[in-house]
C-alpha cells in the first residue's frame, strides 16, 4: 500500500506512515498546553522510531475479502544526509516487515518509503517508494504551539511516476489532528492523515500515522492504518 507510514508522512505513513485511526473526536474541548509539534517532529528526524507491531486487516484474496493478522518490526532509522528534488537535505526511510496469516497460508510482509526534510529545520520536502516520487508544492512545517483538539492542513503533495516528473499520478493532501490530553502536561496524541487522489483528483487511498507526544516533544508511534480498494493494512506499535 502506497505510503503506509506517512508523517505526512507518511507513515504506515502514511504514512504509513503510518499509523491505528481511532482517537478521532473533534468535539474534545480545548485544553491548554505546552506542546511544540514542530520539535517533536525534528526530533523524530534526527533520532529515529522503532517499535515492534501487530498487522491485522484485510486483503483480496481470489476475489474474496480476507482478514489477515501478523506481527513484525517498524523501524524509522535516524535521519541521513542525502538529495532530493536537486537540493541538500535530510532522508529518513521508514520499514514495516514481518509476517502475516491469510486464509490458513502465511508469507513475509515488507514495505518501505523514504521522506526527505529541509536540513535547516526539518520542514517534509517529499516522499520516494518504489514506484512513486511525490513532492511537496510547499515545505511542510508542523505548528510550533499546540492545543488538543487543534486541527490543520500541512499542504500537497504532487505525485510523480519517478524523479523526471514526467508523468503525472495525482496529488496527496497532508493534515493533522491532536486529542486532547488526559490531563494538562500528559502525552497529546497527534493524527496525521494523508488523503491520495489520482489525476482525476478521485480519493483512491487514505492512510493515517497515530503518535504521542509528550511536554518535552518526545514523540512515539502508536499506530498505523492504510486503505484502498485492495484492501486495508492497521499497524498497532505494541
Amino acid at each position: 500500500m502506497h505510503g503506509a507510514s506517512r508523517t505526512y508522512l507518511a507513515a504506515c505513513f502514511t504514512i504509513a506512515i503510518a499509523a491505528c485511526g481511532g482517537g478521532n473526536n473533534p468535539a474534545s474541548p480545548m485544553q491548554p498546553g505546552n506542546y511544540d509539534l514542530q520539535a517533536g517532529m525534528a526530533k523524530m528526524v534526527a533520532n529515529g522510531l522503532t517499535s515492534n507491531v501487530a498487522l491485522s486487516g484485510m486483503v483480496i484474496v481470489n476475489g474474496v475479502s480476507t482478514a489477515f493478522t501478523g506481527s513484525g518490526t517498524f523501524t524509522r532509522p535516524p535521519a541521513v544526509s542525502a538529495t532530493f528534488n536537486g537540493t541538500a537535505a535530510l532522508s529518513q526511510t521508514t520499514t514495516v516487515a514481518g509476517s502475516v496469516t491469510a486464509a490458513g497460508q502465511t508469507s513475509a510482509y515488507s514495505t518501505n518509503v523514504t521522506d526527505y526534510y529541509a536540513s535547516s529545520d526539518s520542514a517534509f520536502l517529499g516522499e520516494v517508494s518504489a514506484n512513486e516520487y511525490d513532492v511537496a508544492q510547499a515545505p511542510f512545517l508542523f505548528p510550533s504551539t499546540v492545543v488538543g483538539g487543534s486541527s490543520g492542513t500541512l499542504g500537497t503533495l504532487s505525485r510523480y511516476t519517478d524523479s523526471t516528473m514526467s508523468v503525472s499520478l495525482g496529488t496527496a493532501q497532508v493534515s493533522y489532528f491532536l486529542l486532547t490530553p488526559v490531563d494538562p502536561g500528559s502525552p497529546i496524541g497527534i493524527e496525521v492523515t494523508t488523503k491520495i487522489y489520482d489525476t482525476q483528483n478521485t480519493l483512491i487511498e487514505t492512510d493515517m500515522t497515530d503518535y504521542t507526544m509528550t511536554t518535552s516533544s518526545v514523540v512515539s508511534l502508536s499506530g498505523a492504518t492504510a486503505q484502498n480498494q485492495s484492501g486495508t493494512l492497521k499497524v498497532t506499535a505494541q
